[in-house]
């Protein structure tokens, strides 16, 4: 939301990427409660993700423009419909004058603990990378660098099912665009290797990975082709 920009220039002030806001309906979306700010300083362009913890609770995550321009991942759990103190997820230390259109990804399996993955270009540490948490205040482990980086690997996705996580990407080797999947069957503590579910050589959508609470599904629009999510094993791919 870009309206502490606008007025920040009204007064002539510098006011970096936009603020995150959110608001709250307890009658199911009939009326809402006003506006309440999260943050300011957020990458505007990049994704913003949530998602539920197990007391009903929702988790967000965007990348954030720290002091100095960089812009790494930052989190917050809003609880009794009010944000708690904003945690930092990635040091990568990301020092770029503009907007990735890169967001990251979050899911909160039931054991209460944190998934998370999202993408970065830093001169020393770039990539895609995975962290966990055993969830609240407690710390993320330390970063898992997976995909390709000189295949372009992008825009990862993660979801949990009961004990086992997935992760999902694309990647681009010149000529195709393949969707590749990792899996975790002790809560992201050991992987897989990356397996190659879909190709295509026209465009296409970023993956993701949806769930019916049984089964694991990839899901990955590319044009021409019938959009059908593709069923993932489970116990390991």
């Amino acid at each position: 939301d870009k309206r502490d920009m606008v007025a920040a220039k009204k007064s002539g002030e510098e006011y970096r990427g936009a603020a995150l806001y959110y608001t709250l309906s307890s009658d199911g979306g009939v009326s809402f409660r006003p506006n309440r700010k999260i943050a300011d300083h957020t990458c505007e362009c990049c994704r913003t993700a949530m998602a539920i913890d197990g007391e009903g609770n929702p988790v967000v995550v965007w990348r954030h423009v720290f002091e100095g321009n960089i812009r790494d991942h930052a989190l917050v759990r809003l609880s009794a419909g009010k944000p708690g103190a904003m945690q930092r997820l990635s040091f990568d230390q990301w020092q770029v004058d503009a907007c990735p259109h890169h967001g990251p990804a979050i899911d909160i399996a039931q054991d209460g603990s944190y998934h998370t993955a999202w993408f970065n270009n830093a001169s020393e540490r770039h990539g895609l990378f995975y962290a966990r948490s055993k969830g609240g205040d407690a710390g993320f482990s330390e970063p898992m660098s997976f995909g390709r980086y000189d295949a372009g690997a992008s825009h990862p996705a993660v979801l949990t099912l009961g004990e086992e996580v997935y992760l999902a990407w694309k990647e681009f080797d010149g000529q195709k665009s393949e969707a590749y999947v990792m899996h975790s069957g002790d809560r992201g503590k050991s992987w897989s290797r990356p397996a190659a579910y879909a190709e295509t050589e026209g465009d296409s959508d970023h993956p993701f990975l949806i769930s019916d609470g049984r089964h694991a599904y990839l899901a990955w629009h590319r044009r021409g082709l019938p959009y059908q999510p593709i069923l993932l094993p489970r116990g390991g791919l």
